[in-house]
């Protein structure tokens, strides 16, 4: 743990990191939860890379509570993941209350594999949880010329369009286009109108949030955070947010054969009981379809039209994750930013650790 103790010391003295450092930090605190450091290391390696991205809420910011459950073993640190073939271009993954980021890896894997062979491949998965940030997993299939989609539910905090019970989480999804040496196109969202991890900190703060975000418990819209978290987050686009996300949990929990999402624990909650989290991930060979050439000519032609249409304001359009690939690029040369935030992640993720070895 000394060892633990001096690199969290030298975090504590940068402005910036290297992101081989902090992914060694990260990995040493994994491993020290059971983990193997083969596994420790990659999904190290996954937090890292949502960091170098500028997705700083969906990578090492998530550490604490990652550790958190596996030492209490609602995350089983070893789990053997159970992996079925069901068909030529479909697979189910029973992650077996094991780590997401390490089911989520593993799963587009599996994915990319059989639409390789197949031209289209799927890996649903069931008895998982928290994978992190989307991106990763469909960048995966993107950088070896695919189309990457990644679908998962979550805990309830969302209600039925018209209704004021919990029942549907977050359910983010994502998609990655290819787009030959150039940085993929890369849509990554949840179907509510806003994170929950906003309202929790606005309601840390005292501050009002928009009438928009949230209902109470009485199903009203409600400006007050600590309502907010009593009640139910809004989906996106009103009914369309919560179509979309019904959909997203029928095409996971529905294929996989897992929990419906009114019955996925929060991660924030305490106690040994696992998450019981439901995810899809699916791949496309455009080589199978109009060919490799022709998708990626299509790809080029939408994106250079969008690129050079006419702006509204000074800021010119942009494609879904050029933001993103431009902060990977900044953080790959010059570091991570070393924020307060950040230290206090990796502080609190390793004091457990500590703590838990004395």
């Amino acid at each position: 743990m000394s060892d633990l103790a001096e690199k969290l010391a030298g975090l504590r003295m940068a402005a910036v990191v290297a992101p081989g450092p902090l992914q060694a930090l990260a990995a040493d605190i994994l491993a020290a939860t059971g983990m193997t450091v083969e596994d420790a290391d990659l999904a190290a390696g996954i937090l890292v890379e949502a960091q170098l991205h500028g997705i700083d809420s969906h990578g090492l910011a998530h550490l604490p509570v990652y550790v958190r459950r596996l030492l209490e073993h609602s995350i089983l640190p070893n789990a053997i993941m159970q992996l079925s073939q069901t068909g030529p271009a479909a697979s189910v993954l029973d992650a077996m209350n094991g780590f997401g980021v390490l089911a989520a890896h593993k799963a587009m894997i599996e994915a990319i594999r059989l639409a390789q062979a197949q031209g289209i491949g799927a890996c649903a998965v069931r008895n998982s949880s928290h994978f992190g940030a989307a991106n990763f997993y469909v960048e995966l299939a993107a950088r070896q010329g695919l189309i990457g989609i990644a679908l998962s539910n979550a805990a309830p905090t969302m209600a039925p369009w018209g209704g004021r019970e919990a029942i549907l989480g977050t359910n983010p999804l994502a998609i990655a286009f290819p787009r030959g040496d150039a940085a993929p196109i890369v849509i990554d969202m949840a179907t509510s109108v806003v994170a929950r991890g906003r309202i929790r900190k606005a309601a840390q703060a005292k501050a009002a949030i928009p009438a928009d975000w949230a209902l109470d418990q009485d199903g009203q819209p409600t400006t007050d955070a600590e309502a907010a978290l009593l009640g139910t987050i809004q989906p996106m686009g009103g009914a369309k947010g919560y179509a979309l996300a019904l959909a997203i949990e029928l095409l996971c929990a529905g294929l996989s054969g897992g929990r419906p999402g009114f019955q996925v624990r929060n991660p924030h909650d305490p106690g040994p009981e696992p998450s019981g989290t439901s995810h899809n991930f699916l791949a496309i060979d455009p080589g199978f379809f109009a060919g490799r050439s022709a998708a990626l000519q299509a790809i080029e032609s939408v994106a250079g039209r969008i690129e050079r249409s006419l702006p509204a304001t000074d800021a010119k359009p942009r494609l879904p994750g050029q933001r993103a690939a431009t902060t990977y690029a900044q953080r790959r040369q010059h570091g991570i930013p070393v924020s307060p935030a950040l230290l206090e992640s990796m502080t609190a993720a390793a004091g457990m650790v500590m703590r838990a070895k004395t």
